[in-house]
């Protein structure tokens, strides 16, 4: 059996997942604990996510993904796909950790949203979620300086649009009438934020990108 170690929150680790859900991959997660680690003890590679095949250790989102569809999906590459994925890893993402942790009290109530998988005793889980919520902010903040991100919200609705235009270009998912390979790392990435209004928002402005991620999450996991 493959398992998975990742964070709840890790919108990478939400890549992963969504393509394994979509192409009917069976997988174990293991919750890591975002201070120590001790899970991944196994490996000097401290970040998630973390893949282990047997005794194969895969690390990093894309060569995670990669490595499953050569063994256990084949799904077909398109021509564009590496320009798409390295938007997914390099654009989009940047833009969650702002929307998600803008200040103390957003951060604190959206962690608990995330940490609702969490097997972690209550007092833990409520010190972890704390503990989060005074350094994410400061990390958001550092994030939008380095990518140079103005104005998180209308930047990020402009990112989807990019995607409905320029990637499903009228068609129900980038990859015709059936997702692709970019289409389970776009929703993906997105879906770490589910449940937090941003996506919600997303879709009341923008329909098409709105009925584009239900389809996405029916199929690859809500």
């Amino acid at each position: 059996m493959l398992t998975l170690y990742q964070f709840n929150s890790c919108p990478f680790c939400w890549k992963v997942k969504a393509f394994m859900n979509y192409t009917h991959i069976p997988y174990d997660v293991v919750e890591v604990t975002p201070f120590g680690m001790k899970e991944l003890d196994f490996t000097d590679h401290k970040k998630v996510p973390v893949l282990k095949d047997g005794a194969e250790i895969v690390v990093e989102s894309s060569a995670i993904v990669r490595y499953l569809n050569d063994k256990y999906a084949d799904l077909l590459p398109a021509p564009q796909d590496d320009e798409w994925q390295a938007w997914v890893d390099n654009t989009l993402v940047h833009y969650l950790p702002p929307l998600i942790h803008p200040n103390i009290g957003k951060s604190f109530k959206n962690l608990g949203l995330l940490m609702a998988v969490s097997k972690d005793g209550a007092l833990k889980r409520f010190f972890v979620r704390l503990a989060g919520a005074l350094v994410m902010p400061r990390v958001a903040n550092k994030m939008k300086l380095k990518h140079q991100i103005q104005n998180p919200e209308s930047e990020f609705q402009a990112a989807l649009a990019h995607w409905v235009d320029k990637g499903l270009e009228n068609k129900a998912f980038y990859g015709g009438e059936q997702p692709s390979l970019v289409d389970t790392s776009v929703f993906g990435v997105l879906r770490s934020a589910q449940g937090m209004g941003i996506l919600e928002a997303a879709a009341l402005t923008n329909p098409a990108f709105g009925r584009w991620y239900e389809a996405c999450r029916g199929m690859m996991g809500a």
